[in-house]
């Protein structure tokens, strides 16, 4: 039971998939949706991302609040069709009595708007975007430290063609860091000495994750594989575990599974993880789809700088 005044996150992986959704028996344990990850407190409903397993969420949804309204925030991290792909078949969006904040990181508005239209033009979809009227106009953060209800967001910027950007959400009940799409920053670097410029963005990099309860991290490739995919995006088992390490988290869920392993190689990724952290406190787990966490420390502490309320609209 939660304290009375603690506002408990409760994190519930929804689609835990990169690339493209997998589903079939060969990965029915792990799951087979893209990116989508549900967090509540107390009654507030922040979603990161709107890949396949947005959809699952919204009939649960549907079914949770029956004539009530529906009330949640949509953080998208990046316009990959991954991220963004379950949205047309996410049902509280057709709804006018539900709304359904829909949320860029700063300066990605109009991208992210521009994706989310095309994605449902004609020529792809036979429904547009305008008939989903649960949807609020999309809006920006308008900084990199904001307040969405109870969540504290903190937002960085990952390395991924194209743009990604990754969250750090806090409560009174818990923290987590979303690192959905990420490469680490150092691909390039052959000198064998390192670059200063580079070394700063990885430090920053786990500062800003540096104590979470829950790192969720992109973990697509083993390091074999990484080999023969450098630059494409996303990340390595090894340095997964170094980065948690390093930032000293309390859990690390490897998130973003390629869409070619079935359970028995996540089985072999998972224990391969938990041999790299076996000297640590470090607790590693696969993300799998519906595991849900509680998150129910009862501090977290302040960051620092005072939170702005979101106000920017996209079309501002």
């Amino acid at each position: 039971m939660s304290k009375p005044g603690l506002t408990r996150i409760s994190v519930r992986f929804r689609g835990v998939r990169g690339s493209t959704p997998s589903p079939g028996l060969c990965t029915a344990r792990y799951g087979g949706n893209t990116a989508c990850v549900e967090l509540r407190a107390g009654d507030e409903i922040l979603i990161l991302d709107a890949g396949s397993g947005i959809r699952a969420l919204g009939a649960d949804l549907v079914a949770e609040f029956g004539a009530r309204p529906i009330k949640a925030t949509l953080l998208v991290s990046h316009t990959h069709w991954d991220h963004i792909q379950g949205l047309p078949f996410f049902t509280p969006a057709f709804s006018k009595k539900n709304r359904i904040r829909l949320i860029a990181a700063k300066g990605a508005g109009a991208t992210l708007e521009q994706a989310l239209r095309n994605q449902m033009d004609p020529i792809h979809f036979p429904v547009g975007l305008a008939q989903m009227p649960g949807l609020n106009c999309i809006e920006e953060l308008r900084s990199d430290k904001v307040s969405l209800g109870s969540f504290a967001v903190y937002v960085t910027e990952l390395n991924h063609p194209g743009g990604c950007a990754g969250f750090r959400v806090e409560a009174n009940g818990g923290s987590l860091a979303y690192l959905p799409d990420h490469e680490p920053f150092e691909i390039g670097d052959t000198s064998g000495r390192g670059n200063a410029a580079v070394q700063a963005r990885t430090d920053a990099l786990v500062e800003f994750v540096r104590g979470v309860d829950l790192l969720i991290l992109d973990t697509q490739y083993t390091a074999a594989e990484y080999q023969h995919r450098v630059g494409w995006g996303h990340g390595c088992l090894p340095d997964s575990v170094s980065l948690a390490l390093n930032a000293s988290v309390r859990q690390l869920a490897l998130f973003h599974h390629d869409p070619g392993h079935d359970d028995d190689q996540m089985d072999a990724v998972l224990e391969s993880a938990r041999k790299l952290a076996r000297h640590s406190a470090l607790i590693v787990k696969v993300a799998s789809e519906n595991e849900i966490i509680e998150l129910s420390r009862v501090a977290v502490q302040s960051r620092g700088a005072p939170f702005h309320n979101l106000v920017k609209s996209a079309a501002a």
